[in-house]
């Protein structure tokens, strides 16, 4: 189960904060003077990413969890808010609590393909293979161009069903899409062996490439069962 990706997490955080210093700096030059009510809310989100970055950088996952309880206790209707304190419980070895704080961060933004992943982490190492399918998939068809899921996603697949298992399903989906089984093929098995990160690359790229009703039905052939 070790050979699962994981996305550093530290990008999402990255992510906003430079999206929240870009809208702070865009909101003073328009403003020139005028009373803005956004400009202060974005300077506070800001501040709060800036110093759970910082936190995150030095792993100093205690500070990070007293960060994240003060950011959710000022601002309860956060998503990142609710992911910085998931991540702080995780890094803890605190899974329970962690769940619970990304079902917070999902139920307020469902589309965090960030928190979809890092729950569906969770799930798999506490044994939870079907919720973290379930977690993996979802952020795969909000995302299709996000391959950490994608590879998370196709081992968990493999943890479930094992390999003859995934050779039946396979083989079933080869009998209407053979180009998509045999970039699972590649993705499940060759990937596992070689670790050729071209490997991977070139069956995502197939499965990322699919309309989302192409995708619904292969996963319905794949996962119906499990």
């Amino acid at each position: 189960m070790h050979l699962l990706y994981r996305y550093p997490v530290k990008s999402r955080l990255s992510f906003l904060l430079l999206v929240l210093v870009a809208c702070v700096y865009a909101n003073s030059a328009s403003a020139l003077g005028a009373s803005d009510t956004t400009q202060p809310a974005a300077a506070r989100q800001t501040d709060w990413l800036t110093h759970a970055t910082y936190l995150e950088r030095r792993q100093d996952w205690h500070g990070l969890l007293d960060w994240g309880r003060q950011w959710t206790q000022t601002e309860s209707s956060n998503a990142s808010a609710w992911f910085v304190l998931g991540l702080a419980y995780g890094k803890l070895n605190r899974s329970a609590e962690a769940i619970a704080a990304y079902r917070q961060d999902l139920a307020i933004d469902p589309a965090d393909i960030f928190a979809l992943n890092n729950l569906g982490n969770l799930y798999r190492d506490n044994k939870q293979l079907r919720e973290a399918s379930s977690a993996y998939r979802e952020a795969v068809q909000i995302d299709p161009n996000y391959i950490p899921a994608w590879h998370n996603l196709s081992l968990t697949f493999l943890a479930q069903k094992g390999v003859a298992g995934v050779t039946q399903a396979l083989q079933k989906l080869s009998v209407s899409e053979p180009g998509l089984a045999d970039a699972w093929r590649k993705l499940i098995i060759e990937y596992s062996v070689s670790r050729d990160p071209r490997v991977a690359e070139k069956a995502i790229n197939v499965l990322r490439g699919l309309d989302a009703e192409k995708r619904r039905r292969m996963f319905e052939i794949l996962f119906g069962n499990v």
